[in-house]
This record gives C-alpha cells, structure tokens and sequence, in this order.
C-alpha cells in the first residue's frame, strides 16, 4: 500500500487484522454506555434506536462497573466471557461479620483484578447503606497509567 504526499511515495506497513495485538488493542479503550437512575440502577444507553459507545476513561470506569454488576458465570455460554462477573451476588445475603465483608473486598479486588485493562487496584470501601443493601466505591489504575474511580450498588 503506497501513499503519495507531496509528491513523496510512502509504504505503509501492512495491519494484521487477526492478530491478537490488533484485537486487544482495537477493544481496549471502547464500551457501550452505561446510565444511572435515581435509584442506582443502571441499563444501556441508547438513543436514536442504537447503542451509545463510549472510550477512554470513561469506557474504563464504565468496563469496572459492567464486571461488578454481572453475576460471575452469567455469560458462560459465551466463549468470550468464561469466568467473567464478580461472585459478590452469591455473599450478599450472609450475616454481616468481619469475614463476609472481607470476603465481599477479596471478591471485588479479584473481579477487577482479572480485568486486562486495570493494572492496579487502589483501594475499594464497601459502603452499608442499610440491611444486606451496599454499595463499593473503587479506585484503580489502568495500563495506561491513568486512575480512575467510581461507586456501584451491589
């Protein structure tokens, strides 16, 4: 493939398009929007008959927030997504002892931990907002070296 600029021919180097690189990178930094109510509940944000996508950071708080909400093994018939979710659903209804919330953190961290896009988490705080109703609050850091926070009802 040649392009001519300014009278200059110049070859660019061809784009493996089935390469893994290529696949990983394409879908790193885009995701379908995610909007809030008033309740706390989220759904897909379409408009005009069609789904919103979203990049960046944005899509990175949107990626944590998709991993959280999903019950782990929701999508196992999907071959993409094995052993994709968060398992706090399943604690959810356990008394409230130190080890439930601490098994509520090792789950959150391991969730997002899984995520190729995260490469550190920086702290996460389980918010009771009242019996068995909680909510986590997250910070990470990308790949990218950006941060990022956000808050989810669980």
């Amino acid at each position: 493939m040649e392009l001519e600029k300014l009278g200059e021919k110049k070859t660019m180097l061809p784009i493996d398009t089935s390469s893994y690189d290529y696949k990983f990178n394409k879908t790193l930094n885009e995701d379908v929007k995610l909007v809030s109510d008033e309740y706390g509940k989220y759904d897909l944000d379409i408009r005009n008959g069609d789904y919103i996508n979203i990049t960046g950071l944005n899509s990175l708080q949107n990626a944590c927030i998709i991993a959280i909400l999903t019950r782990y093994g929701e999508l196992r018939d999907n071959p993409t997504y094995q052993g994709f979710g968060c398992r706090v659903h399943d604690l959810i209804k356990d008394n409230k002892t130190r080890m439930f919330l601490y098994k509520l953190e090792i789950s959150l961290t391991e969730t997002l931990n899984r995520m190729r896009r995260i490469k550190t988490v920086n702290w996460l705080n389980i918010v009771e907002n009242d019996t068995h109703s909680y909510s986590v609050e997250f910070n990470v850091t990308s790949i990218n070296d950006e941060t990022i926070k956000g808050e989810v009802p669980l």
